[in-house]
């Protein structure tokens, strides 16, 4: 009989095992990663194309480009695509981001042979067609001055603004205006030079058998996108940083401000990166984080605040994010500033640094419990060209960094000084 008055053993975490996939490289210059269990009968595709926002030739062309190809393809209308993927229980969705575009069919591994030639149909022959992508367009609008008037969305734009410039692909969200310049032309040329098979990475994981296996090799090669004359290549974006280091984005009326801080970090593969995550843990990464024990519990000026990293193929940033009442804006930034400048005057205590590594530790454990977790990481490790023992590193990293070690990050990385700062709220 379990024993309620003693805790459960706990055990140090020396390494992980990230399944690796076997690797196939197609007829059509395609890669097909496979990673295969036997645990459920269902199988995830995820076909990830270079053909992010850095790759656009007019802003927002990329993002309605990747969703076009839902809306009708040469032997399926929109209609017949989502009936046909609820018929068999199935998920087929579109995911854009800044660096690639990604279609991810969920479904059982036996209705597999039933879905694959909708998707290659649905990747290899959109028709672009008019009345859906005025429809399309139209809908975006409509959502983009939806959020346009909400005030973390106006910070986050104004912040990315600040850190990469107006034009630079990894500013976040769109100025009002920008989306009714893009033609149906438009997403059809972005179609045209970026999504190309030649640099398709395929991901299949789940119930994949050895016969499986070989269908998805025979069928995805038979995936032929050719690139146009017109093919946009990799280029580099200039990175315009503004000269004012804090900007605030009026909203008259509004009882709140949205506050953005932050600056760019080094990027994933630099040898700093893991320790960083560590840094902002401690700091605003999670519940018990500084930032909210401050800000939160005994100031009370929010629900929440947080400090994140995010990566992206080619930079980082680390940003605070938090809502709070406008009339304590002010006393809200310097609290966040205390809060840096501690790290960078204090070590830190020997308990808190041991309960952030065992919070991090299993929830890494937590975040590859599945196969589709463990899909994901190894996903990460290819789009972002990183060593097979990266995930191991992290978890060294974790259990080795010092407190000295931390104060010196803090030192080097989280400079006031180096900071930009948006508000949208009230004056």
């Amino acid at each position: 009989m379990l024993d309620r008055t003693k805790a459960p053993e706990t055990y140090e975490i020396d390494a992980v095992n990230i399944q690796i996939a076997e690797v196939t490289h197609l007829s059509n210059g395609a890669r097909l990663h496979a990673i295969k269990s036997e645990t459920q009968p269902v199988i995830r595709l995820d076909f990830v194309f270079k053909a992010g926002k850095w790759f656009e030739a007019k802003k927002g062309a990329s993002d309605l480009a990747a969703r076009m190809l839902l809306e009708g393809s040469l032997n399926h209308t929109a209609k017949q695509i989502a009936d046909k993927v609820a018929f068999y229980g199935a998920s087929f969705e579109n995911n854009h981001g800044y660096d690639r575009s990604e279609y991810t069919l969920y479904c059982l591994a036996k209705y597999t042979s039933e879905l694959l030639p909708l998707v290659l149909d649905v990747l290899q022959n959109p028709t672009f067609p008019e009345e859906e992508f005025n429809l399309l367009k139209q809908r975006t609008i409509q959502s983009l001055k939806v959020q346009r008037q909400k005030n973390n969305y106006l910070a986050t734009h104004s912040f990315t603004q600040q850190i990469y410039g107006d034009r630079h692909p990894y500013t976040f969200g769109f100025d009002e205006g920008v989306l009714e310049a893009i033609t149906k032309e438009d997403t059809e040329a972005y179609y045209k030079s970026r999504f190309v098979t030649q640099e398709l990475e395929v991901f299949a994981c789940g119930a994949i058998d050895d016969q499986m296996q070989r269908h998805l090799e025979q069928e995805i090669a038979k995936l032929q996108i050719q690139p146009s004359n017109a093919s946009v290549s990799a280029h580099a974006h200039d990175i315009v940083t503004s000269e004012n280091k804090f900007n605030l984005v009026q909203v008259e009326d509004s009882l709140q401000s949205s506050i953005r801080i932050g600056k760019r970090f080094p990027k994933i593969t630099e040898p700093d990166y893991q320790k960083l995550l560590v840094l902002n843990e401690i700091l605003g990464g999670y519940f018990g984080s500084r930032l909210m024990r401050n800000i939160r519990e005994d100031k009370g000026y929010t629900y929440g605040i947080y400090s994140a990293i995010s990566p992206k193929e080619l930079d980082t940033l680390f940003f605070i994010g938090t809502d709070v009442n406008y009339a304590v804006t002010d006393d809200t930034i310097s609290e966040i500033l205390k809060e840096v400048k501690t790290l960078q005057q204090e070590l830190v205590p020997e308990t808190e640094l041991e309960t952030v590594k065992n919070y991090m530790l299993g929830k890494f454990l937590n975040d590859i419990a599945t196969i589709f977790d463990q899909c994901d990481r190894y996903k990460r490790m290819v789009l972002h060209d990183l060593p097979q023992e990266h995930y191991n590193n992290y978890v060294t990293t974790i259990r080795t960094i010092t407190s000295p070690e931390l104060q010196e990050l803090a030192n080097t990385y989280l400079s006031e000084n180096d900071f930009y700062t948006s508000v949208a709220g009230r004056k």
